[in-house]
C-alpha cells in the first residue's frame, strides 16, 4: 500500500497534531470582538513556515491579516481556503468547559473553533507535513489562503482577491466546510448557497419609557414583530412579494444528483431534539428543501428589558437580525430590493433595512479534477463513497476566491466535524478520530490530484499527436 508509511507517520505524530490544535484553540480569535486576532494570524503564518511554506501576510486597511502560504510545485495548482477567526462564544454558562480551554473528554476536543474551522486547518497542514516527510516535495502546488473575517462577511478577502487575481489562478479550490452525517457518511459539497445578512430596526420614543404610555406612544417592538410576520408565513414559506418568481428551476444535473441523496431524518431529529420538520416535510421534499430551498431565518431579536427581574418598559427601539440563504437566481442585492419594496407596500416604511454582509451562491461540476480527486480518495480512509451535495446549505465568501477568474474555479468542500459538532453553538467539538482521518484523507487527496494532473497531460499530449497526424495526412 503506497500510503502505509504515510499513515504510520501520522499515527506516530498523532499526539503532537492534537497538541497543535489545542494550542490554536486556546488562543481566542473572535473577529466580532477583535480578540486575539493579530496573535492568531502570526501563529498561523509561523505554522506554515515551520513545515516549509513560503508565506506572505496581507493587511487590508483596518482589517485582520490574510495569510498566504505556498507548498509544492507542478503544472497544476489548487487553492486551500480556511479561516482563523471563530464565532462569539455566547453564554459561558452553556459550556461544559471553558470555550478556549480545548479540553479533551471521551475522545472529543471541545473548543470554540475546533470544528469551524481550526480543526480543518491543522489537519491539512499536518497532512502536508506528513506527505513531505514520507513522499517528498508535493507534486502539485497548494496555495493556502487563511483569512480572519469569515464571521464578518470577509470584506478584506474580497478586496485582497480583487487586487491580487494572479494569486487566485488555480485548477481547483478546496474549501473547509463539511462533516460526517448521522450515519457516519462523509459529506462533500460542490457549491454553497449565497447569503445576505440583514438588520431590521424600528424606532419609537427617544428612549425606553414607563409602560404606562403604551396606549398612546408607538411601540417599535410591535411594529417590528408585525413587519416580520409578513415576511414568512405561519407554515414557514417566504412570502415576500415576487421572491419565489426569481428562484430558478433545478438544473438537470442537480435533479439527477438529488435523486441519489437522502437525509437521515430520524438521526437528525434525535440530534436536534425535535419531533417534526417545517411544513411536515419528509423524504425527497425534505432533501430538496435543505439543498435547493431558499431560507429566511430570524437569528436574533433585541428590544426592551430581557434581563432577570420585572421591569415594565415601553421600548424605544427594536432590532432583528435576519439571514437569507440564497439559491439560483437570487442575489443579495435583489433580495434587499424585494424586501424593501415588500415592507413599504405594507406601511412599514419606517422599518430600516441595513445589509451587514452578503455573498453570492457558487456551484461547480462533479466532473472537475478537484471533485473527482476528493470523491476517489475518500473510500480508502472512510470505507465508503462520500455523499455529494451539489449545493451546501451553508454559505461563505466562495465568490471572492472562486469567482475572480473566468471560468470560475471549480471547488469541493469537506471537513473534520460530525453531525454533533455544535458549530456556532455551545460545546463546539470534534472527535479526535475524525481529525486523524481528515489528515490521512487530505494526504491521499494531494496524491490523487497529482495523478489526475498527470493523466490529463497524457490525454492532452495524445490528442495533440492525433490532431497533428490528421493534419499531416490531409
Amino acid at each position: 500500500m503506497p500510503f502505509a508509511r504515510f499513515d504510520r507517520y501520522v499515527e506516530r505524530h498523532a499526539a503532537a497534531y492534537v497538541e497543535r490544535l489545542q494550542a490554536l484553540c486556546r488562543m481566542p480569535s473572535v473577529a466580532a470582538r477583535g480578540t486575539g486576532m493579530r496573535a492568531m494570524a502570526e501563529t498561523v503564518e509561523q505554522s506554515m513556515q515551520r513545515i516549509g511554506a513560503g508565506t506572505r501576510s496581507f493587511k487590508i486597511g483596518s482589517g485582520y491579516p490574510i495569510i498566504y502560504g505556498e507548498f509544492g510545485a507542478g503544472s497544476h495548482c489548487y487553492i486551500v481556503y480556511s479561516h482563523y477567526d471563530v464565532q462569539p462564544v455566547g453564554q459561558l454558562t452553556a459550556w461544559s468547559s471553558g470555550p478556549f480551554a480545548a479540553a479533551v473528554r471521551d475522545g472529543k476536543l471541545y473548543a470554540r473553533g475546533a470544528a469551524n474551522s481550526k480543526g480543518d486547518l491543522v489537519a491539512r497542514l499536518a497532512a502536508v507535513e506528513a506527505y513531505q516527510k514520507t513522499f517528498g516535495k508535493l507534486p502539485v502546488c497548494l496555495r493556502f489562503i487563511v483569512e480572519g473575517e469569515d464571521g464578518l462577511g470577509s470584506p478584506s478577502l474580497y478586496q485582497f482577491t480583487a487586487e491580487h487575481p494572479e494569486m487566485l489562478r488555480a485548477d481547483g479550490c478546496i474549501w473547509d466546510d463539511g462533516y460526517k452525517d448521522t450515519k457516519e457518511r462523509l459529506l462533500l459539497s460542490l457549491g454553497f448557497k449565497g447569503i445576505t445578512f440583514l438588520e431590521l430596526r424600528a424606532y419609537g420614543a427617544r428612549t425606553d419609557l414607563h409602560s404606562k404610555w403604551g396606549g398612546i406612544v408607538p411601540n417599535p417592538a410591535w411594529n417590528l414583530v408585525q413587519a416580520l410576520s409578513t415576511i414568512v408565513s405561519p407554515k414557514g414559506v417566504i412570502t415576500i412579494d415576487g421572491f419565489s418568481s426569481h428562484v430558478a428551476p433545478i438544473a438537470d444535473e442537480d435533479a439527477k444528483s438529488l435523486k441519489q441523496l437522502e437525509i437521515d431524518e430520524a438521526g437528525l431529529k434525535r440530534e436536534f431534539k425535535i419531533n417534526h420538520w417545517v411544513r411536515g416535510m419528509t423524504g425527497r421534499a425534505l432533501t430538496k428543501e435543505l439543498i435547493f430551498g431558499p431560507t429566511c431565518t430570524i437569528c436574533g431579536i433585541q428590544t426592551g428589558h430581557t434581563e432577570a427581574g420585572a421591569k415594565t418598559v415601553l421600548p424605544g427601539m427594536a432590532v432583528a437580525r435576519l439571514d437569507f440563504r440564497l439559491v439560483p437566481d437570487l442575489s443579495p442585492a435583489l433580495v434587499v430590493s424585494l424586501l424593501r419594496a415588500h415592507l413599504d407596500a405594507r406601511g412599514f416604511e419606517d422599518v430600516e433595512v441595513n445589509e451587514i454582509a452578503s455573498a453570492p451562491f457558487v456551484k461547480s461540476s462533479i466532473g472537475s479534477s478537484v471533485a473527482r480527486a476528493a470523491i476517489e480518495s475518500a473510500t480508502e480512509v472512510y470505507g465508503a463513497s462520500p455523499i455529494v451535495y451539489p449545493l451546501d446549505p451553508a454559505s461563505g465568501p466562495i465568490g471572492a476566491v472562486c469567482g475572480v477568474t473566468l471560468p470560475p474555479t471549480p471547488l469541493v468542500s469537506f471537513g473534520v466535524s460530525y453531525a454533533g459538532s455544535n458549530q456556532h453553538a455551545p460545546d463546539e467539538n470534534i472527535r479526535l478520530e475524525d481529525f486523524m482521518q481528515g489528515i490521512k484523507y487530505f494526504g491521499r487527496l494531494i496524491h490523487r490530484l497529482a495523478q489526475i494532473a498527470k493523466d490529463d497531460r497524457r490525454e492532452s499530449s495524445t490528442m495533440e499527436s492525433f490532431v497533428q497526424f490528421k493534419i499531416e495526412k490531409s
